[in-house]
């Protein structure tokens, strides 16, 4: 039961994000994101705690809630990113530019162990090895449209962020080849939960890294509209309360 309370908690608390958040964030935003955050940390706590078998997956379990908590110091890491951008001092480029590496290194580390916590559950074998190629082979795909088609730059941050959607593409490939392996509900909500990430940061890519010319196309799909700053957001929190909710069925 605690564990759809503080799910509901999460959405209500996303809800007033969603209205606060602005392309410039603010501190009273930042706040409210720090809270929601806290609600999928406190649903994979309590889902765990639920788990009648907890037991039995403890580690991965664990592994998983920090991999949550990373999340959250990314995901804050990420708007004061935003947030400094807009303050009017010498070094808010720069110090910008420093949370970007700080976020994107946070959630690395926090997919890595949720591969982790997924090899421990199912076993790894030459299973984890083939998702990590074909991880490979979607970024490629991405990067090779994302450059080539959509014009879009990724700069001094491209190394960085191909990086990071291996991580991204790889669990996606895992979850899948789980899924296909043993149909059960944790590992549904693992690769839907999967899915909605790399949906969330490829909708942030195109904020953060598309042509110059985009960001003055009038309308919601301007880079930096409010619909796509909530459709952003919406998909990454969709993605850590499935993640979290997981661990009650792990």
């Amino acid at each position: 039961m605690a564990t759809y309370i503080f799910l509901a908690l999460g959405v209500a608390a996303f809800g007033v994000f969603a209205i606060l958040r602005d392309k410039k964030s603010s501190v009273s935003a930042i706040c409210v994101k720090t809270v929601v955050s806290l609600m999928f940390i406190a649903t994979a706590v309590a889902a765990l705690i639920e788990n009648e078998g907890r037991a039995f997956v403890l580690l991965p379990a664990l592994l998983m809630i920090c991999g949550l908590v990373l999340g959250m110091v990314g995901d804050i890491t990420l708007d004061f990113k935003i947030y400094l951008k807009g303050l009017p001092y010498k070094d808010a480029e720069k110090d910008s530019d420093k949370m970007t590496y700080i976020g994107m290194a946070a959630f690395g580390v926090g997919h890595i162990l949720y591969i982790t916590a997924t090899a421990l559950r199912a076993g790894a074998g030459l299973d984890i090895l083939w998702s990590a190629l074909i991880g490979i082979g979607v970024t490629a795909a991405i990067f090779s449209l994302s450059i080539f088609i959509m014009k879009m730059r990724f700069g001094k941050f491209l190394i960085p962020s191909i990086s990071y959607c291996v991580l991204l593409t790889w669990f996606v490939a895992y979850s899948a080849w789980q899924l296909a392996t043993l149909n059960t509900v944790a590992n549904t909500l693992l690769l839907v939960g999967s899915i909605m990430f790399i949906v969330s940061d490829l909708i942030l890519s195109m904020t953060y890294f598309s042509k110059e010319e985009d960001y003055k196309r009038k309308g919601m799909m301007n880079p930096e509209s409010k619909f796509m700053i909530v459709a952003n957001h919406a998909t990454y929190y969709i993605a850590q309360f499935l993640i979290a909710i997981a661990l009650l069925f792990i």
